[in-house]
């Protein structure tokens, strides 16, 4: 996404645009969970008391998010905002019945207010209900869920598409070939991802589709796949991927070929590797922002107090360009994800921005003091 007449990805998506997730995609690819609870046990002084529930923790993205979560729930109870909080990561590897048993034991410590990273969305419908029917807010993020009780917190998947692939064929120059490289084939994230990437390629006439793999939104399984067509490509200007750069650039320089524009991740190693290795072709990093889990914190107390929230929100995926990937690779560290620092003030500029269709919250570059 480098060079730019291209307008960064702060619109707001439509709620027409949201549909079914599964919570492999949305939490940025698949990894084994190991089951934890971290509680903040307070005496609660009559404030509400939130309950994170997340369908794994065995990824960066997923660590980060929950990282992200406690720091903000930590604070807000310094400032007398909440009484408690309580985080549970399902022990299996996304399971959503593990889910299911561990959201209905939270249920029995009767909290105010429910936040969900879900494993399915579908098979969670049921305990979403009984929470709901039990008066218990629920805000599910990171995905769709087939729940109407439930507000809905996400990011764009289209975006992510666009914003992976759009800047990095401006930065070739519109022309050239290039290698796809896509996630969890089969999911409905990314059919969506995959239908936009299709689209924006034949606005380039001049870019040819050299191959197509299946990376998995996973640096690891993406250097395996890449590696295995480059002996059959005499020359590949670009790979547009989903988040998994960092080991498709590893590809290349086994196969003793110079890294072409990619799609790195967005943690500090990819990040890192980028910018050491003086990368400056049209490479981007785009993924979903483990962010959402503080934004949803936010929206959950605003609706247990009576603020008027849309039942659908779509906040802006986490894009780092070339200008800023310095600044960003200084504040992370390598298996941390960029999250956008949304306060309670800039959550509420992007739901006024969603309710106007105004312009979306651009919520500021983290600093190493910040």
């Amino acid at each position: 996404m480098r060079t730019r007449p291209t307008p960064r990805p702060w619109r707001a998506a439509s709620v027409a645009s949201l549909t079914a997730l599964t919570v492999l995609a949305a939490g940025c690819g698949s990894g084994t969970s190991g089951g934890a609870a971290a509680t903040q046990d307070a005496t609660g002084g009559g404030k509400p008391f939130i309950a994170l529930s997340n369908g794994f923790i065995g990824n960066g993205w997923r660590q980060t998010m929950i990282a992200k979560f406690e720091a903000a729930a930590k604070q807000a109870q310094t400032d007398g905002l909440i009484g408690k909080y309580k985080v549970v990561n399902a022990p299996g590897d996304n399971s959503a019945t593990e889910q299911v048993a561990q959201i209905k034991s939270l249920l029995l410590q009767k909290p105010d207010a429910l936040l969900i990273d879900p494993a399915s969305p579908t098979a969670l419908k049921p305990v979403i209900q009984q929470a709901c029917s039990a008066g218990v807010t629920v805000v599910v993020f990171d995905s769709a869920i087939d729940a109407d009780c439930a507000h809905v917190l996400q990011n764009s998947f289209a975006d992510w598409a666009t914003y992976a692939a759009k800047p990095l064929l401006d930065g070739i120059g519109g022309k050239g070939e290039v290698v796809v490289s896509r996630g969890v084939v089969g999911s409905q994230p990314e059919a969506e991802m995959y239908e936009t990437t299709k689209k924006i390629l034949a606005q380039y006439p001049g870019v040819k589709t050299a191959a197509t793999v299946t990376g998995m939104c996973d640096g690891a399984t993406a250097q395996k796949a890449v590696l295995g067509v480059l002996s059959s490509v005499a020359k590949i200007d670009g790979v547009i991927g989903c988040g998994d750069g960092h080991g498709v650039a590893q590809a290349f320089t086994t196969a003793g070929k110079p890294v072409p524009a990619v799609t790195f991740e967005t943690n500090g190693r990819a990040l890192n590797y980028w910018k050491d290795n003086k990368i400056d072709n049209g490479s981007v990093a785009v993924m979903s922002d483990p962010g959402q889990s503080v934004a949803a914190l936010w929206e959950a107390l605003d609706l247990l107090d009576k603020r008027d929230v849309p039942k659908h929100l779509t906040f802006p995926i986490v894009l780092v360009e070339q200008k800023d990937r310095d600044a960003w690779a200084a504040v992370l560290k390598p298996d941390e994800y960029a999250a956008w620092p949304w306060t309670r003030e800039l959550f509420r500029q992007q739901v006024k921005a969603v309710q106007t269709g105004g312009e979306p919250v651009r919520p500021p570059i983290p600093t190493a003091a910040g």
